[in-house]
């Protein structure tokens, strides 16, 4: 069994990128407009590039947000936005800390979006952006810090079952060029099962409103989190504490480098926020035994990215957030206070007054 999972920049450019979308738009643009009249179709596309102009706009007087983009990776000390991560996570020294977060040797980057924390929510307050604190850090071996690192290791390493491989490959989404992200993955889920009930123009606008909305408070105040915490990932913890030559099974083909760890804090899994969140908010649309087979990687040839199939959002979610463990990049704690949270956030979004 290959236990080496691809991940890391993936094979599009962002030429590439523009390129599917310029074809896309054009897509629908001959398909719409050979449906209705003229004067529809150039109302219509008026109408849809003003409400977005408007939107853009909106989103400049969120300074931090609009900005994060001139610096994603944080590693770029030259830019106003960026947080010099060695303030906060090492000693006097400049030694790591045990216990605090580190950039690892295979993902040397700053910290993704570490300032991500200070933008804008929909329906999270300040204070709601702290999920509750993790476990304290001990290596004393059987504390439970130490037992939920031994978890991982024993679970990813080169005898991991078929059926755990399966689901870290499958929602990974760690691929960057070549797989969604996780927000944009439970977008693609919604998508999918919109397509799949043939919902009507209501309904897709109440489920993509309510997703939207969620998916923006799940990412700031789970960032906002991260960098509160400052968690370390199992990497660091297992190879200095229990293996040395212990790797996460995640892996680049382009320029080879094995075990990858992403680029930020560990506590709490942004998937797991998110898979655990999006639950709850596609729980509310469509119901709670809604079973349904998720089909965004089927046919992959990179991973094993076949379908799926799952008897609720709840399931699948918290399959999601499991998944972490099993690709070696997060401890127990991590994915299941983010599914908490991730419910507590969806909550809030959902008693937002959508109705009059």
């Amino acid at each position: 069994m290959n236990t080496q999972f691809v991940t890391g920049a993936g094979h599009l450019s962002n030429a590439d990128a523009h390129r599917l979308i310029d074809n896309l738009n054009k897509k629908f643009e001959d398909q719409y407009g050979s449906e209705i009249s003229a004067d529809v179709f150039t109302n219509s596309k008026a109408w849809g590039r003003d409400v977005a102009t408007a939107v853009f706009e909106w989103v400049k007087t969120d300074k931090v947000a609009f900005e994060a983009e001139l610096n994603p990776l944080n590693n770029d000390p030259n830019k106003a936005n960026y947080y010099d991560w060695r303030k906060e996570m090492l000693d006097a020294n400049g030694n790591s800390i045990p216990g605090r977060w580190n950039p690892t040797n295979d993902n040397g980057n700053g910290g993704m979006f570490p300032l991500w924390g200070r933008t804008r929510t929909f329906a999270t307050s300040e204070s709601e952006k702290i999920c509750r604190p993790p476990l304290p850090y001990s290596n004393k071996v059987g504390s439970p810090f130490y037992v939920q690192a031994l978890e991982v290791y024993s679970r990813c390493n080169n005898n991991i079952s078929y059926e755990d491989q399966w689901i870290a490959e499958f929602w990974s989404d760690d691929l960057f060029g070549l797989t969604f992200s996780p927000p944009s993955r439970l977008m693609a889920i919604t998508d999918q099962i919109l397509q799949k009930e043939k919902s009507n123009l209501e309904k897709s606008i109440e489920a993509v409103a309510k997703m939207g909305l969620a998916l923006n408070d799940f990412g700031v105040a789970c960032w906002n989190s991260k960098f509160h915490y400052k968690v370390e990932r199992p990497e660091h913890f297992i190879k200095r504490e229990i293996d040395p030559n212990w790797e996460p099974l995640l892996a680049n083909p382009l320029n080879g480098v094995r075990g990858i760890t992403p680029a930020f804090p560990a506590y709490p899994s942004g998937h797991s926020t998110f898979g655990g969140g999006g639950a709850v908010i596609l729980t509310d649309v469509f119901g709670s035994s809604y079973e349904f087979t998720d089909n965004c990687h089927n046919e992959r040839t990179e991973f094993n990215g076949k379908s799926r199939s799952f008897n609720s959002f709840a399931e699948a979610g918290y399959e999601d957030a499991i998944s972490r463990i099993y690709l070696g990049v997060h401890f127990r704690m991590d994915c299941e206070e983010a599914v908490r949270f991730g419910q507590s956030i969806a909550g809030r979004v959902l008693r937002l007054p959508w109705k009059k």
